[in-house]
């Protein structure tokens, strides 16, 4: 899962600038999540879920929450 990093407590980014904010809960629960996809980045709907999973996991594993 390289290619991610933590922008803050709430905020998860790709390297392609595909960004995951946390509006509500934990990443270990979350309850409103918000992608950001760049205008530049063309995305089929399975690729999006991916990189929603892919971001969930990641922060989950590196914001210190379990």
């Amino acid at each position: 899962m390289s290619g991610w990093s933590l922008n803050s407590k709430k905020e998860v980014q790709h390297i392609n600038g595909y960004t995951l904010t946390l509006n509500e809960g934990s990443w270990a629960e979350p309850k409103d999540l918000r992608p950001s996809v760049p205008k530049s980045l063309n995305l089929n709907p399975l690729e999006t879920v991916r990189q929603m999973r892919e971001g969930l996991e990641f922060a989950r594993d590196n914001s210190g929450v379990k």
